[in-house]
């Protein structure tokens, strides 16, 4: 019945246009799995529905991204759907189990979401470089004021990798520029702050399909990460255990075992009385210590051992990379 109907909408009848429309994927089992997806019609008669003007992508996913750009739906179906078991459809009646807008939350999609902010690039020539930052979806708890951004991992990418730009351990690294990056080298605010200046607490959650999966997140966040910053927090939960923990805090079901009302504190990037650093910098400031002190321990050498010094010493070579970061750090 419910294939029929999505099909109806899927075809023009005299003066109405298609509604939704079909696309596909093959997912990691080799099945060819069916979605659906709104037509410009669909968005214009949802955002008449909803009362707002929604973006209207300008090119459908390619089916190789599908499975990622849809997973992170299962959440919102989750949190959606009408408690207890469905009612089976009975014929010339209206279903009263369907799907309401939610009013405990708000759920913003990955189209709406674009969040700019500035990197320090250590690359010759030394400079600001602009980034974005664009989680798969936000969920805003209107009650508690917490934000969350979520991230939706299928396990086609590498977590460890911080050179790939698709890697877990990178994006971990984008969060923390956005969140804690002052914008200005004297202020408070953060890019978050200015973005949002509603004090909602921001909280970043990767939603994984395997518990393999969700516990190296956790893992590598506790390798990489050095200190403890307050300012934001960070959880890993499979789809499955996302879906019950904020339905308890939303809609009142039964709470799970892993609550959300406490999450646990995030292992932020080092910083130096409020001043965030990236990894990237303390290695630099690291490998340049390093070399200038063998330098200077070589000359030591030659001068104990009675030789005269007919070499000029060179420069380590990362020395105008890291006067940029101390320069950065003393303003």
């Amino acid at each position: 019945m419910i294939s029929g109907r999505l099909g109806e909408l899927s075809q023009r009848r005299g003066n109405t246009r298609a509604l939704i429309k079909k696309l596909w994927f093959v997912n990691n089992e080799g099945k060819r799995v069916l979605v659906w997806a709104l037509t410009p019609s669909g968005y214009a008669l949802a955002g008449e529905q909803l009362g707002r003007q929604f973006k209207v992508p300008r090119h459908d996913v390619a089916h190789q991204f599908l499975e990622h750009a849809t997973g992170v739906n299962d959440l919102y179906v989750a949190l959606t759907k009408k408690a207890g078991t469905p009612k089976p459809a009975e014929r010339g009646k209206p279903a009263d189990d369907f799907a309401r807008v939610p009013s405990a939350f708000r759920w913003v999609a990955t189209e709406d979401l674009e969040l700019p902010f500035q990197k320090y690039v250590t690359k010759p020539p030394d400079h600001f470089a602009e980034r974005r930052l664009q989680p798969d979806a936000m969920l805003e708890d209107l009650v508690r004021k917490r934000r969350y951004m979520i991230e939706f991992e299928t396990g086609s990418a590498t977590v460890r990798n911080s050179s790939h730009k698709t890697a877990t351990l990178t994006k971990f690294d984008r969060y923390c520029s956005f969140l804690l990056t002052p914008t200005t080298a004297t202020g408070n605010e953060t890019y978050y702050s200015n973005h949002f200046r509603d004090g909602y607490k921001p909280i970043v959650v990767f939603l994984t399909r395997t518990a393999a999966r969700r516990d190296t997140i956790v893992k590598v966040a506790e390798e990489y990460w050095t200190a403890v910053d307050r300012r934001f927090h960070l959880r890993a939960l499979t789809v499955a255990e996302a879906g019950p923990e904020f339905r308890a805090q939303f809609v009142g079901d039964t709470a799970s075992p892993h609550s959300m009302a406490n999450p646990p504190r995030v292992a932020a990037p080092a910083t130096l009385d409020g001043i965030m650093v990236s990894f990237r910098e303390l290695n630099l400031l690291r490998v340049f210590y390093q070399e200038a002190l063998n330098i200077i321990q070589d000359v030591r050498h030659t001068v104990r051992a009675g030789r005269p010094v007919t070499t000029e010493p060179r420069y380590p070579e990362l020395m105008n990379q890291a006067a940029a970061v101390l320069q950065r750090l003393v303003r």
